[in-house]
C-alpha cells in the first residue's frame, strides 16, 4: 500500500476521479440519449411500434390486409362463366378458412380434423362449414364433380361468414 499511496494521492489522479464524479452521470444520459435516439431512428423499432398500435386500434391482426385481399382475389373467381374457377374459387377459400383456424391454435393435421375438434360455441357456423368441407372434398376428389354458380355462392359465402365468426375477416 505504501508504493501505491503516492501514486493516489498524486493531483493528476485527484483530478481525474474528481472529474469522472461529476462528469460521470452526465456523461452516462448523454449516451443513453444517443442510443435512445438511435432507435427510434431505426426503421424497425418504427415498423414494430406501429404495427403493434395498428393492432391495437383495429383489434384485429396486421395480415389481415393480406387476408382481405386474398379473400376479395377468391371471390372475383365466381364472376368468371367457367366452372374450373368456381371450384378453384372454393379450394381457396378453404385454404384461407384453414390458415385462420391453424394461425389460431385449432390443432387438427388437416381442415376436417380442426373441425372435429371445435365446438359450436367456438364457432357458430360449424355445422355450415362442415357442410362446405364436404363440398370442397367432393371438388378435390371427383374429377366429375359439377358445381353450378349458385352452389359455389352459396359455399363461399359459408366460408366468408365463418372468417367473420373468426375476425379474420
Amino acid at each position: 500500500m505504501k508504493l501505491l499511496a503516492p501514486i493516489l494521492n498524486s493531483p493528476i489522479l485527484q483530478f481525474i476521479i474528481a472529474l469522472s464524479q461529476n462528469l460521470g452521470p452526465f456523461i452516462f444520459f448523454l449516451f443513453l440519449g444517443v442510443i435512445i435516439f438511435c432507435i427510434f431512428k431505426s426503421d424497425f423499432f418504427k415498423m414494430a411500434t406501429w404495427i403493434d398500435v395498428l393492432e391495437f386500434i383495429r383489434v384485429r391482426g396486421h395480415d389481415t390486409g393480406k387476408l382481405e385481399k386474398r379473400w376479395q382475389h377468391t371471390v372475383r373467381r365466381l364472376e368468371s362463366p367457367n366452372m374450373a374457377d368456381w371450384k378453384l374459387a372454393v379450394i381457396e377459400a378453404e385454404n384461407l378458412t384453414e390458415e385462420v383456424l391453424a394461425r389460431m391454435g385449432f390443432n387438427g393435421e388437416s381442415f376436417g380434423e380442426r373441425l372435429k375438434r371445435m365446438r359450436a360455441d367456438q364457432l357458430p357456423s360449424l355445422d355450415n362449414l362442415t357442410n362446405a368441407h364436404q363440398i370442397r372434398n367432393n371438388i378435390v376428389h371427383d374429377p366429375d364433380y359439377r358445381i353450378d354458380i349458385g352452389e359455389a355462392s352459396k359455399t363461399i359465402a359459408i366460408y366468408e361468414k365463418s372468417l367473420q365468426e373468426l375476425d379474420a375477416l
